[in-house]
Parts: structure tokens; C-alpha cells; sequence
């Protein structure tokens, strides 16, 4: 009895202990976009992020191991509404075409809305070797796939040409976030609607089942 007893106690002991956890990191994470929306990367040194999540130095490295580590969690946390969003349009009623326009109009206008803070974290992109990991991570695979999903759908409706939809997918996901990397490279990178619309016009284009062939031009010999 006095053992039953104690595990209901452990439990809710368990759950206190997780609760204050994840609070903790989402005042580490909201500190983290303060400082950096206020001082710039210039200013997001560990010390500065204690500071401003009221926590211990000390604390702040149980969790993270650096600064490179802390941005990580921090990138994955605040990406985590916008794969929720994308997910549910991709799995919505609309047309599979509007679908996909839908989903690159609001992947680059996210990265619009919190400008200055994906900034600061472009130069993880950079090497090859972050690009492979990107592309093997899961959440990257799941949105892969759900767009995969959408494009067997205009395929089944004779809307998209019978391709290699994972493949596809891939393609419009690189696309997206190639984009999204020269638009914040960029100081005035312009309205974001026109640069997705650039992206639907060159890939929905090619992809749609009544596109034509591009014309082969013949070289001044004759020869094609």
C-alpha cells in the first residue's frame, strides 16, 4: 500500500520537474529573440541570455552546451508553428496547385515576418555538411513527404505530369528555402509574393500536365 501510494506522488513529482523544465527553455528561448530583435547578434552572448531569462549562468549551460547549440533549439522551436501550418494546408481541401502556391506564399512569409532573427541563423546553411543534415532531419523528411502527398493528388487528377512526386518535392522544398537564404542575404529583399510567384511560374509551369516541350533550337549548322 505505502508503495502505491508513493508512485502517484513520483509521478506528479515527474511531471512538476518536466513542467518547470519547459518553462525554463521558453524563457531561455524568448530571451534569445529579445536580444537579438534589441542588440543583434553583437549581443546574444551567453552571459546576456541568462540575464534576460533570469536564470543562472550555471542553468543555462545544463541545458545548452553553447551558443551554437542554444540557437539550434531555439530555430527548431520557433519553426515548429509554421510546419504545424504548412501541414494542415497541404492536408486541406483546396486544389492540389493552390495548395502548393499556398504553401511557398507563406514558407517565404514566414521567414518575412521573423526577419532579423532567421538572419542571424543563415550561417548554419552554409556548409554542405548542414545541408545534409537538414535533409536527413525529420521534420525536413515529413514536410517532404506531405508535399509528395499533394503532388500524387494533382497527379491522380491529371493536373501535374507523372514524375517522381518525392523527388518533386524535394525540388520545391530547396527551392523554397534557396529563396528564402537570398531574401534574407538580401537588405531590401522586396515584397515576398513576388518572389513565390516566381517560384510557382518557373516550377508549376513545367510541372503542369498541359505545358509544352521547350522548343529546341536548331544550331546555325542545322543540327538541333
Amino acid at each position: 500500500a505505502a508503495l502505491a501510494k508513493k508512485r502517484p506522488c513520483s509521478r506528479a513529482k515527474s511531471e512538476r520537474r518536466n513542467r518547470w523544465e519547459q518553462l525554463t527553455r521558453d524563457a531561455i528561448h524568448e530571451a534569445v529573440i529579445r536580444i537579438l530583435a534589441q542588440k543583434g547578434e553583437a549581443g546574444l552572448t551567453m552571459e546576456n541570455v541568462a540575464a534576460e531569462a533570469g536564470v543562472a549562468k550555471g542553468t543555462l549551460y545544463a541545458y545548452f552546451k553553447d551558443k551554437s547549440d542554444l540557437l539550434a533549439s531555439v530555430k527548431e522551436s520557433s519553426l515548429e508553428p509554421l510546419r504545424k501550418e504548412l501541414s494542415a494546408l497541404l492536408q486541406g481541401p483546396l486544389p492540389p496547385h493552390e495548395r502548393l502556391t499556398r504553401l511557398v506564399e507563406r514558407h517565404l512569409g514566414y521567414f518575412d515576418e521573423h526577419r532579423e532573427f532567421y538572419r542571424v541563423l543563415l550561417w548554419q546553411r552554409q556548409s554542405a555538411k548542414s545541408r545534409l543534415k537538414r535533409q536527413r532531419s525529420d521534420p525536413y523528411r515529413v514536410m517532404v513527404d506531405k508535399i509528395a502527398d499533394c503532388v500524387r493528388d494533382g497527379i491522380r487528377e491529371n493536373l501535374f505530369k507523372p514524375l517522381d512526386a518525392t523527388k518533386v518535392a524535394a525540388m520545391l522544398m530547396e527551392a523554397n528555402i534557396a529563396m528564402i537564404g537570398q531574401r534574407l542575404w538580401e537588405e531590401k529583399p522586396g515584397p515576398f509574393r513576388e518572389d513565390a510567384r516566381l517560384i510557382i511560374e518557373l516550377f508549376l509551369h513545367g510541372l503542369s500536365a498541359g505545358a509544352a516541350d521547350p522548343p529546341v533550337r536548331a544550331s546555325r549548322g542545322g543540327q538541333p
